[in-house]
C-alpha cells in the first residue's frame, strides 16, 4: 500500500476550515448591540463633546466601530472579533471618563438622607442647588 504524503504546512489553508471559524453576522451584531447596549442613550452627549474637546479618541472610536462593522460582514471569527469589540468598549469606557472628569460641577450633587428614595434637585442661574423630597414637605 503506497502512503499519501501530506501537504506542506501552511500551503493548504482550506476555505472550508475557515468558514468553520467564522460567525454569522446576525450573531456578530448580536454580540456588538449587547456589548454597546449599557453605554446608553447617554453616551451621545459624550461623543458631541468628545468630537470638540477630544478628537483623537473621538477618531479612534469611529475607527473602532467602522473595523467592527467590516469584521461582521465578513463574518470573522468571534475571537477576533470580541478582541475589537473589548477595544472599542474600553475606548468607550476612557471617553466616559474623560468627559465626566472634566464636568465635576455635574456630578457634585448632594447626597440624600438615609430612607430618602428619591430627591430632586433645581440648579439656579447663580449656581446654587435646591433638594426638594417627600421630607421636605
Amino acid at each position: 500500500m503506497k502512503a499519501h504524503a501530506l501537504p506542506k504546512r501552511g500551503k493548504q489553508p482550506t476555505a472550508a476550515l475557515r468558514r468553520r471559524e467564522s460567525f454569522s453576522p446576525q450573531l456578530l451584531q448580536h454580540s456588538y448591540e449587547a456589548t454597546t447596549f449599557p453605554l446608553g442613550e447617554h453616551f451621545a452627549v459624550v461623543d458631541t463633546w468628545l468630537a470638540d474637546h477630544e478628537p483623537d479618541v473621538w477618531q479612534q472610536i469611529r475607527l473602532e466601530d467602522d473595523e467592527l462593522f467590516r469584521l461582521r460582514s465578513l463574518g470573522a471569527s468571534a475571537s477576533r472579533y470580541q478582541g475589537k469589540l473589548d477595544t472599542l468598549q474600553a475606548l468607550c469606557e476612557y471617553a466616559e471618563r474623560l468627559y465626566y472628569d472634566a464636568q465635576p460641577n455635574e456630578l457634585s450633587l448632594p447626597a440624600l438622607l438615609p430612607g430618602e428614595p428619591v430627591a430632586i434637585y433645581y440648579t439656579f442661574d447663580d449656581g446654587s442647588v435646591e433638594k426638594v423630597s417627600g421630607l421636605n414637605e
